[in-house]
């Protein structure tokens, strides 16, 4: 018999090609397993929170301060411009006075991009400042000082003279509150 011999048969086991092929696989595996634990550990979701119970029992105290501003009957008209400047001019008459009202700029996915600016009153309306750099989609919520009442709206910064208009929320969100058993 003619035995025949492989030309890789000769070389040693560390360096066969097939055993490279074979182990490529998991060691892959490894290395990919090692970059997906390492961005779970260290980039963490800003919008997860981890206090559910919390975020629960707040539901009704944000229904509220939406029904409060219903039936104050406030539509705000705010202006952000392209320079950084906000205005917010109240024209509902059963506005009790402010000593400032707090506009909180939201950001939907970024929470280091949220924005907080108390403005002050002047003669004829709330007046501040805000980055210029606010562009594109986001959040304002409109709160009192003492945040009884608050106005929240999706909008596309800059804007100019938005009307905001709270009652249609308001209304959903009465429908959609368990009434209180006696």
């Amino acid at each position: 018999m003619n035995a025949q011999t492989h030309p890789d048969a000769s070389k040693p086991w560390y360096q066969q090609r097939w055993l490279l092929f074979v182990l490529s696989v998991p060691i892959t595996s490894v290395i990919l397993s090692s970059i997906m634990v390492y961005v779970a550990v260290i980039g963490r979701d800003t919008l997860v929170n981890d206090n559910y119970y919390k975020d629960g029992m707040e539901i009704n105290q944000t229904i509220n301060q939406d029904l409060l501003a219903d039936e104050l009957a406030l539509h705000p008209k705010v202006t952000i411009n392209s320079q950084g400047q906000a205005s917010v001019h109240f024209s509902s008459s059963k506005l009790p006075q402010q000593a400032f009202v707090t506009l909180k700029i939201v950001h939907p996915t970024v929470g280091s991009q949220d924005v907080l600016v108390k403005l002050l009153p002047t003669a004829d309306g709330f007046m501040g400042d805000v980055p210029s750099s606010l562009e594109g989609r986001r959040y304002i919520d409109l709160y009192a000082f003492d945040e009884s009442w608050r106005i929240r709206e999706e909008v596309v910064l800059p804007l100019k003279q938005h009307v905001m208009n709270n009652s249609d929320r308001a209304r959903t969100l009465e429908q959609q509150m368990p009434k209180e058993q006696p």
